[in-house]
């Protein structure tokens, strides 16, 4: 990790959207194409309110751990220009 290149950002919005899209989980929130990061938290927050039987609640936890996993690239690997 004490490579300079460690900390480059070379990744997309686009390239979030290719990750999320084959991420069962978040393939289908509104969101992933094109990418929305608040669209799809929303999503997923209330896919997590929504669900009532225990395969509803594992598939809404799936979504939630994905969703993290992509913010923690998002902010590590995206380059924004602000």
């Amino acid at each position: 990790m004490s490579s300079p290149d460690f900390k480059k950002r070379v990744l997309t919005a686009d390239d979030l959207s290719l990750i999320a899209s084959e991420i069962p989980a978040l393939a289908e929130l509104r969101g992933v194409h094109p990418w929305n990061r608040d669209k799809l938290w929303a999503d997923v927050l209330d896919a997590l309110i929504e669900a009532r039987t225990k395969t509803e609640r594992a598939a809404a936890q799936q979504a939630l751990g994905a969703i993290q996993a992509l913010d923690a690239i998002d902010q590590l690997f995206v380059r924004h220009d602000r």
